[in-house]
């Protein structure tokens, strides 16, 4: 006779009402159990940035919204997880869970939440989805800043407390594009202090680390009991937008995406910019560092800036897919850069390969080394 398991975790947020969680009286020592009939699965993107997150997360919240998702495809928005900044619920919170003394981010769109929270809500998640189909059921996180966070060890053992088998998706993105795309988005956002095209510097983190480093992405996330980790490779100026919907569905479900009823696929989510939008954008940031001190006229290089950003940006978005280059206006780099940036990564196609292992000769691999020139 089967028995429902048994999942003990820390009473500390009980209520989910109006998709906040309520402090419970219960003393943080006390423990309440949910009743799993069998674990789900899980499927978490853990990023990078910049390797189609967004697509993603506007997909799978549309999706569910129309009710077209697999019935077995379980996308925690609404009651099933913490308010969203807007109409695409992504799951950045769950890195919450890694900080166990808090943490301060005023740049960051929705509200903190302590690891007792978060687990509470992963407890919640996972009972909902165990009554909703049992292990046929998967549930899938978007958290793109997962990757470079520290303890993966941590989330390792939440993720297998609560579910039956845990994929793990690591995007794999040229760190020449990856580090461009992130240095325009910067650029792009008012909150950044990045006001220069120095690749080199925003790639080195403050711990003297490198941004998209691969092979230590791997070594870090890699090896834990119950955990596999699964790489999926992100092309440049692909003209179809469900091509890394399609990619990520596959290891979800082994099908691809249903198809939304409107222009989904035609759309950018997040555009690059021409570089003569990103040098007004950079000069209108540098003119924000010499008035932020005076407050109206602050306010009004701000204002300037998000109409420069938004009319701009509705011009790319219109346009629609195409390949980036100088004589369409947009910032690319040059052989002498690119070379650069990849000499920092040593030889990043021997590693990659290596870990892909045999997989690294399939079709689709062997095209994404093609053209990250690797």
């Amino acid at each position: 006779m089967h028995h429902p398991a048994k999942v003990e975790f820390p009473l500390g947020n009980r209520g989910f009402k109006s998709h906040r969680l309520r402090q419970a009286s219960q003393s943080d020592n006390e423990r309440w159990e949910v009743e799993l009939v069998a674990k789900p699965r899980v499927v978490v993107h853990i990023g990078p940035m910049k390797t189609g997150t967004t697509a993603l997360g506007a997909y799978f919240s549309t999706a569910n919204r129309a009710g077209i998702l697999p019935p077995s495809v379980v996308y925690p928005m609404d009651e099933l997880w913490f308010p969203a900044a807007g109409n695409i619920t992504k799951h950045g919170q769950l890195a919450d869970y890694l900080y166990p003394e808090g943490r301060h981010n005023s740049g960051r769109k929705t509200e903190f939440r302590t690891p007792d929270q978060v687990e509470a809500m992963v407890a919640h998640l996972a009972a909902e989805a165990s009554k909703r189909g049992g292990k046929d059921a998967t549930v899938v996180f978007i958290s793109e800043t997962l990757e470079g966070r520290p303890h993966p060890d941590r989330m390792a053992k939440l993720l297998t407390t609560y579910f039956s088998d845990v994929t793990l998706v690591l995007a794999v993105r040229s760190p020449v594009e990856a580090a461009r795309s992130l240095l325009v988005h910067k650029i792009k956002d008012w909150k950044s202090d990045q006001v220069t095209f120095d690749l080199f510097g925003m790639l080195k983190e403050s711990d003297g680390s490198l941004s998209f480093d691969y092979d230590n992405i791997l070594t870090r996330w890699r090896g834990f009991k119950g955990v596999n980790v699964v790489l999926t490779p992100y092309f440049e100026d692909e003209s179809d937008g469900y091509a890394v919907v399609d990619r990520f569905m596959n290891i979800v479900t082994g099908a691809d995406a249903t198809r939304l009823g409107d222009d989904f696929g035609s759309r950018r989510i997040h555009p690059s910019l021409p570089l003569s939008s990103l040098q007004r954008l950079i000069s209108l940031k540098k003119l924000k560092l010499r008035v932020e001190r005076i407050g109206f006229l602050a306010e009004i290089v701000h204002r300037v800036f998000l109409r420069t950003l938004f009319t701009d940006r509705d011009k790319v978005v219109r346009a629609g897919f195409g390949a980036r280059s100088a004589e369409s206006g947009d910032w690319v780099i040059t052989g002498d850069e690119r070379a650069r940036i990849l000499s920092l990564y040593g030889d990043l196609g021997a590693v990659l390969r290596a870990k892909l292992g045999k997989d690294a000769t399939k079709p689709e691999w062997r095209a994404w080394f093609e053209s990250a020139g690797l």
